[in-house]
């Protein structure tokens, strides 16, 4: 389970600015999307593995199919898993309970949103029915209501409103969420986490309702394991409380939150009864850690980070300086939260008289976070102190520093914007990291790329920042995968064009064939066969019924039998005239040698005239299907137009998809163009007013400066006066602060 880290630094990197609060803590939310596609996923695994007691009775057909499409899945390839399950309802008319719930996840792992609301609206509706009837004949029956089925329609009910509320999240449309977490009546100890996660997305900034009864688990195996996802959301409900400034009761879940150590996964019952000296598996065959420890490792520093962060912030807004001191004294270097740390471990020190710490921290943030709102800020303060405690004319050059530093930025912003407003492309400003690739790295399949693995990622420090707002990230990443959409109905398009390339060689093809096969006279060579293979048949016949061989005589042995016919012929025109006795028995001896020859030789020639004739049997059929084949294909020119029509649709399809890809990528590339435009003049606003204040500040240290040289020297006036402006500023500072913490 990956941490969106960058969601919650979205939060935290304007803290200075009071117009980020409730953006910051809806980024706080959206972090936890990635939570809900976790749970999700291993929920409808779960109702894939555990499918085998379905309320739909199904076939081992359909079964068959159905592990086809998991196989995909399994596999990584989400597109192909898809697809069967497509094919499965299209050609098998095989659609059951658990091929709809998969293929709404499906369609969700793609990025089919639009698809997966609608398919699992369908599903809702189908098991708010199946679960009604189910009721109903579970009241007949006393001993039914003890026995769980784990894909019992109300659990597969339950996973589709999770699943429905959830997308309606991600279109915007909150009211509807809200009655799909409504209808929610009894929760399942496995998704109490989802459910309450969704239920602060739809309802955020308010408290939700959580009218859901949670169904209690008959034993300790059916607990559900701790997870990170409890961290969030007492996170979320602690930005609550700060938002409401109950900072009391904030505080504790905070505190709780900071110290929280990552647990190992438990180990059940039965590896513990084998084995007692069992413990959790953390580390691979090489003695590391594996990835998926690693990354709850990182998940969990990210949560006590960001813990600590917001009970700073609790701290400052309370104006308990030293408690934020504190307790930022040991913040990770590392951490995405170190540049909002920084400020306000930096502005703790100052309220502390820890000058020293104060102005190095100061500087510091400068120097790491140049286009930051609180490096900009962080140039007034180092300004202001200097001035306050070490000289004017110190203080007088860092406030002549930050004036050029706001005057370039502002030369700098004006010249992002005039770029933004001229370059044809958005996307232009992506790195070229991606594009300097080896060849050889790049991929060979011929399927078509369904999901976007890569996020944009830019060198332009103003679009860098610009990027911290949500909706212009999901803008880009829109483009993204308007652009794989391209690319992919390219694809599209160089295939329908081989098949239109192809159908007009095949009719070429066919006319050609037309032409040669009318050059050949099929009856004729059918009648010729025909009669060899009569002939054949009828020597067969006359062997089997009389035994007799001479039928099967080769030439030489046929010269023989002549022969000896002509000598019986002589021989018995001789027997009237003398005695032949002796010239009859040689020539009987001589025909029974003959005779005994074929006869040995008979099975073995009947069977290869059969064979003969089996073969040319072969030959007639087959030159009979080639003559009807050639007759059907004269009859019939226009074989190929049913082919013709469908590629025809195909192309109007593509092009349809090409123009409606144009168009939503030509009004989001507007929407961008309209959102960058805000953003730099929000930028060139807090530059001017920064600068405003920096020559305010000027003035106002020009004026001290031109007392001191012509009034009598009074240290305690001006100590106060600069007790006062620093109360005074610092006020606002705090006040500033503590809007960005709520």
């Amino acid at each position: 389970m990956a941490v969106n880290t960058q969601s919650f630094s979205l939060m935290l990197a304007h803290i200075g600015n009071p117009l980020t609060r409730v953006l910051g803590c809806a980024a706080m939310l959206c972090s936890c999307l990635t939570l809900l596609h976790t749970t999700e996923l291993q929920a409808a695994e779960k109702s894939i593995k555990n499918s085998v007691s379905a309320s739909a009775p199904k076939t081992d057909l359909e079964d068959k199919f159905y592990r086809q499409a998991l196989y995909f899945y399994f596999a990584g390839d989400y597109g192909a898993a898809l697809r069967q399950i497509s094919l499965n309802r299209q050609r098998k008319e095989i659609y059951s309970d658990r091929s709809q719930l998969f293929e709404a996840g499906l369609q969700v792992s793609i990025g089919l949103h639009e698809q997966a609301t609608q398919t699992l609206a369908q599903f809702e509706q189908q098991q708010a029915n199946t679960s009604t009837q189910t009721t109903a004949n579970n009241s007949t029956n006393t001993n039914s209501s003890k026995t769980k089925s784990a894909t019992s329609p109300t659990e597969l009910l339950l996973i589709a409103l999770l699943q429905l509320s959830e997308q309606q999240i991600e279109h915007g449309d909150i009211d509807a969420a809200k009655l799909t977490l409504g209808r929610i009546t009894t929760l399942l100890p496995d998704y109490v986490e989802q459910y309450h996660v969704l239920n602060q997305l739809a309802y955020w900034p308010d408290t939700s309702p959580l009218t859901a009864q949670v169904q209690q688990s008959t034993s300790e195996d059916d607990q559900p394991p701790a997870s990170s996802s409890v961290a969030y959301i007492a996170l979320n409900q602690a930005l609550l409380h700060m938002k409401q400034q109950q900072y009391s009761a904030a505080q504790p879940i905070l505190i709780e939150l900071k110290s929280q150590q990552w647990q190992p996964p438990k180990i059940n019952f039965w590896q513990q009864l084998f084995n007692p000296f069992v413990e959790p598996d953390i580390f691979d065959d090489n003695d590391e850690l594996l990835p998926e420890v690693k990354d709850a490792l990182l998940q969990q520093q990210a949560i006590n980070d960001y813990a600590k962060l917001l009970l700073a912030q609790l701290y400052v807004a309370n104006k308990q300086y030293d408690l934020a001191y504190n307790e930022l004294s040991d913040f990770p270097e590392q951490s995405p939260y170190a540049e909002s740390a920084l400020f306000l471990f930096a502005y703790s020190a100052q309220q502390q008289q820890h000058y020293d710490m104060s102005f190095k921290l100061l500087s510091l943030l400068q120097q790491q976070y140049p286009y930051s709102n609180l490096a900009w800020q962080a140039a007034l303060l180092t300004a202001k102190q200097v001035s306050e405690q070490q000289s004017l004319a110190q203080g007088l050059t860092l406030y002549q520093q930050a004036e050029q530093l706001y005057l370039q930025k502002i030369v700098e912003i004006k010249g992002f914007a005039e770029t933004v407003s001229t370059i044809s492309n958005v996307t232009d400003f992506a790195s070229k990291t991606v594009d300097q690739q080896t060849p050889s790295l790049a991929t060979k399949s011929d399927a078509l790329e369904l999901i976007l693995t890569e996020r944009f990622s830019t060198d332009s420090p103003w679009l860098k920042k610009a990027l911290n707002d949500p909706q212009l990230a999901t803008d880009y990443h829109t483009l993204l995968s308007l652009d794989l959409l391209s690319d992919n109905v390219q694809k599209q398009q160089i295939n329908s064009q081989w098949l239109k390339d192809t159908l007009a060689l095949n009719t070429q093809r066919q006319a050609r064939v037309i032409e040669q096969q009318k050059q050949l006279a099929y009856t004729e060579m059918i009648n010729t066969l025909d009669e060899q293979k009569q002939r054949i048949a009828k020597i067969i016949d006359q062997a089997e019924a009389e035994q007799n061989a001479q039928v099967f005589a080769d030439p030489s042995q046929q010269q023989w039998i002549d022969r000896i016919d002509a000598s019986q012929a002589r021989l018995t025109t001789l027997a009237t005239q003398r005695n032949i006795d002796d010239e009859q028995q040689r020539l009987d001896r001589i025909k029974g040698v003959l005779q005994w020859q074929l006869q040995q030789t008979l099975p073995q020639r009947l069977w290869q005239h059969k064979k003969s004739l089996k073969q040319l049997t072969t030959q007639l059929e087959q030159l009979e299907r080639q003559a009807n084949r050639f007759s059907a294909l004269s009859s019939n020119t226009r074989l190929l137009s049913d082919f013709e029509l469908r590629q025809q649709q195909t192309q109007t399809d593509i092009n349809s998809t090409n123009v409606n890809i144009t168009g939503l990528r030509d009004k989001t590339d507007r929407d961008i163009r309209g959102k960058m435009s805000i953003f730099t003049q929000q930028q060139q606003y807090t530059l001017q007013q920064l600068l405003l204040t920096t020559r305010h500040q000027m003035a106002n240290v020009l004026e001290q400066m031109s007392q001191a040289d012509t009034a009598p020297i009074n240290p305690f006036s001006a100590n106060e006066s600069a007790v006062n402006k620093s109360t005074e500023s610092d006020s606002t500072v705090v006040e500033s602060a503590a809007q960005g913490a709520r």
